[in-house]
């Protein structure tokens, strides 16, 4: 018989990205894995696509907001960690806050931007920009035509979100405690400027360096998914004793 779910994880792909990018995580018994797909991307083509964080945050809240009666944590990924970080605020304001909130690979709100914005750009010099920037498979977009077609609406809208959220006004800390994770590989994203998140809670705070790149959370990175099961290691006692 399997075990009842006792707690969940909410995880939010980078930009361009899907919940594909958690495939494979394995957080113990008990713990439900919510890997989300953002609205009009790639596994919700029919859907209106948001273009900022404000109305992806919007639409995700009416979605996730009834599993939140268990106990929970966010997981968000470079333009994910914005939107897990404004999730948590939703969260809070309805009585339901997060055990914590896990941020990879995204430096803080109100950082000087390390380069300029590129969603302007047209496609074959986006693409470029996009590749040099975060690494990763976008390159390979270059020589497809027809897969061009069909993520390039998505990846800019993604970025649009993230570029506008960026260069607004810092916003206001959570209360939830806030775990930040940076790629020593990275080159979009140094560790100051993650470690920078501490502004932004009112809570605990812990930043980690983990080896890979932009995309470390592809390659299942136990640092990680070993700080979400602490986090939950005492709820889910308390739930089942």
């Amino acid at each position: 018989m399997p075990e009842p779910v006792v707690a969940r994880v909410f995880c939010l792909p980078y930009a361009g990205g899907s919940s594909l990018a958690y495939r494979g995580w394995g957080l113990g018994p008990g713990v439900e894995l919510v890997a989300v797909d953002y609205p009009g991307r790639l596994m919700r083509p029919a859907e209106p696509a948001p273009d900022s964080v404000p109305e992806l945050v919007a639409a995700l809240t009416e979605e996730l907001s009834p599993s939140w009666d268990l106990p929970f944590v966010l997981c968000g990924t470079s333009l994910g960690s914005l939107v897990a970080f404004e999730l948590a605020r939703a969260a809070e304001q309805a009585g339901r806050p997060p055990e914590a909130v896990v941020l990879c690979a995204c430096a803080a709100p109100g950082r000087p931007p390390r380069g300029e914005p590129v969603t302007d750009l047209a496609d074959t010099a986006f693409l470029e920009a996009v590749a040099e920037r975060y690494g990763g498979a976008v390159a390979a977009l270059s020589g497809d035509p027809e897969a061009q077609a069909v993520v390039l609406p998505m990846l800019r809208a993604d970025l649009r979100a993230f570029e506008r959220y960026a260069g607004s006004a810092p916003p206001a800390p959570i209360a939830a405690d806030i775990v930040a994770f940076s790629g020593r590989q990275d080159r979009s994203t140094g560790f100051g400027e993650i470690a920078a998140w501490r502004s932004f809670t009112t809570g605990d705070f812990q930043v980690s360096s983990v080896p890979g790149g932009h995309f470390f959370v592809e390659q299942q990175p136990p640092e990680v998914i070993g700080e979400i099961r602490s986090r939950l290691r005492g709820r889910r006692v308390a739930r089942t004793s």
